[in-house]
């Protein structure tokens, strides 16, 4: 008798510990979501350019409907792309697991990419 409670007893705290669950709710999802996007940001901070080619466009998240959800600006003389095209499909894929998730819905207006240029030696938005 005392073997089998002994064995119950090793089986409830193994399978207690071994099951710890990932923190999974909307709030949690939406701060790591935040801090894939602040590290993106931090990651093209920079933004010192030298003349209109410097200057890039990136195709960031995934709204419900379709298309990225916004677009990043950088510098290219200054950040590295690979790096931030890694950082960039991340976030997106993230965002893209939410939206199923969550059942999310939007508007399915398209977002078109921004103009960038070089002024004044920083790329910025036209």
């Amino acid at each position: 008798m005392k073997t089998h409670f002994l064995k119950y007893t090793i089986l409830v705290f193994i399978t207690f510990f071994a099951c710890t669950k990932e923190d999974i709710s909307p709030a949690a999802d939406e701060q790591k979501l935040e801090s894939l996007s602040k590290e993106i940001e931090a990651f093209t901070k920079n933004k010192s350019c030298a003349g209109g080619n410097d200057c890039k466009v990136m195709a960031m998240g995934a709204r419900p409907c379709g298309g990225p959800s916004r677009y990043i600006v950088y510098a290219l003389s200054k950040t590295d792309e690979k790096q931030l095209m890694e950082k960039v499909n991340a976030y997106t894929s993230l965002e893209n697991e939410l939206n199923i998730r969550y059942n999310r819905v939007s508007t399915c207006i398209a977002i078109l990419p921004p103009t960038v240029d070089c002024t004044d030696g920083v790329c910025t938005v036209k």
